[in-house]
């Protein structure tokens, strides 16, 4: 699915998706990536395994991680979805961080509208599970 984009801010933004591939749009630059393996996106960064290879582990590293990228609300996306152990939804919530799992397409869709009203979200896509 194809978004049209017409916010002029200069974060990095889903452009387009499917079950194999995530295309993002850097900015208010034409350039776009597309991405084939599990990331972390925020509106500033964009991070793959090889800089952070815990990225689908959910501890709690993880969470020290997102809060030190200003991370308040973390949406994961899978083609399939799988949810966490209640465990690790436990250590989300106490350390302040928000959580939600969803498909890949609304994840996306998600992620590009709290970004648009300025929230501290990030997106982790796992297409291995």
């Amino acid at each position: 699915m194809k978004f049209s984009q017409e916010d002029p801010t200069d974060a990095k933004l889903v452009h387009s998706y499917d079950e194999q591939a995530i295309v993002i749009q850097s900015g208010t630059s034409a350039e776009l990536s597309t991405i084939t393996n599990s990331f972390l996106l925020t509106a500033d960064t964009l991070v793959q395994p090889s800089e952070y290879p815990a990225l689908t582990t959910f501890n709690v590293d993880m969470t020290h991680y997102l809060q030190s990228q200003g991370i308040e609300i973390l949406i994961t996306g899978q083609n399939v979805l799988q949810r966490i152990a209640h465990d690790q939804a436990v250590l989300f919530a106490q350390q302040g961080l928000g959580l939600e799992q969803m498909l890949i397409g609304p994840a996306c869709r998600t992620y590009n509208l709290l970004v648009a009203e300025g929230r501290k979200v990030g997106l982790v896509i796992d297409f291995n599970r």
